[in-house]
């Protein structure tokens, strides 16, 4: 990329967007704004996007209930969300069983997972569709043990399209916190998840 840039007619400003968290990412369109003169109409988009942002958080701090949530990015090997994803469980109201906001993703043993006994489970293979992250769930649901999970037998085993709502670091990134505060806690939400984009395991 930096070899073709010295072909332009004139020097490109670069722009390293590179976020870890859900505030970078509002940071990210706040500086995209700068740079293409339409500071505004960044700034408008990523004050909406915090409004809505708090508005999970504070609503889902109303339950004493928080549920344990087992996000899974990957399952052969089984990998946990880090970063993002861990801040995504936490704000709409969950206890992440594995993972942490400060590391990348991480890989699990099935049987720690079954001994974590999880309430809430989302599977959601990084950068997949709806359509082809389906196809991963036979792998999950044929290991064993995974009938005895909390959350199996309640039905709260999820499947997300993780594309469009928690593997892309950009505003729809809000509309997947929306979609998990709904899941995990519905209760409180309603109305917040597109149709097409979680499906019950």
């Amino acid at each position: 990329m930096a070899e073709l840039s010295k072909k332009l007619p004139t020097e490109p400003q670069v722009i390293s967007l590179d976020p870890t968290y859900i505030g970078d990412v509002l940071d990210d369109i706040r500086k995209v704004g700068i740079a293409t003169g339409k500071s505004d109409m960044a700034d408008n988009l990523a004050d909406s996007l915090e409004t809505r942002i708090n508005t999970v958080r504070e609503i889902a701090l109303k339950s004493s209930n928080r549920p344990r949530v087992l996000q899974l990015e990957w399952t052969e090997p089984l990998l946990s969300g880090g970063h993002w994803v861990v801040e995504m469980v936490e704000l709409a109201g969950g206890i992440s069983v594995f993972g942490d906001k400060t590391q990348s993703s991480m890989r699990l043993d099935w049987d720690e997972i079954v001994a974590s006994q999880p309430e809430v489970i989302l599977l959601m293979p990084c950068g997949f569709d709806l359509d082809r992250a389906r196809e991963d769930i036979p792998t999950l649901t044929s290991l064993r043990g995974w009938d005895s999970l909390p959350a199996v037998q309640q039905g709260r085993a999820y499947v997300l399209d993780a594309s469009a709502y928690t593997s892309r670091l950009g505003p729809r990134l809000i509309t997947g916190l929306e979609i998990m505060a709904e899941l995990i806690h519905p209760e409180l939400f309603s109305g917040m998840i597109p149709e097409g984009s979680v499906d019950v395991i």
